[in-house]
């Protein structure tokens, strides 16, 4: 007698427990991921401090200030952006930059251009 019976035939990884088990691990893993990124979203030094650490190291005494919240590199980290400048907003006639680390206070680039 000869086995002419149909093969079954095999159920993709999807449909298989071990299949189903990977995929919940996966969807684990990006959902931590993302809280992971977004945990941290409020800076712990104020914008009023970042102006103030900006304007102590400023080569000139500016007239005019903007300040925005930045986020920087992989996890995203957050700083403030002040630029301090003399003259009007469209056409200044100095601008200096100062990048504030919105979690310690510390001055990250003061936004001078060193010589060689």
């Amino acid at each position: 007698m000869t086995d002419d019976a149909p093969e079954r035939p095999t159920r993709p990884l999807r449909d298989r427990p071990l299949g189903r088990i990977l995929m919940l691990i996966l969807v684990l893993g990006a959902a931590a991921l993302a809280a992971r990124s977004c945990a941290d979203s409020s800076p712990d030094v104020s914008k009023e401090a970042a102006i103030e650490s900006a304007r102590e190291i400023a080569a000139f005494e500016p007239e005019h200030v903007q300040v925005r919240f930045i986020r920087r590199g992989v996890p995203s980290h957050g700083y403030w952006a002040v630029s301090l400048y003399q003259g009007p907003a469209q056409q200044p006639t100095r601008v200096q930059l100062v990048v504030v680390d919105a979690n310690t206070g510390d001055v990250v680039d003061d936004g001078l251009q060193q010589q060689p």
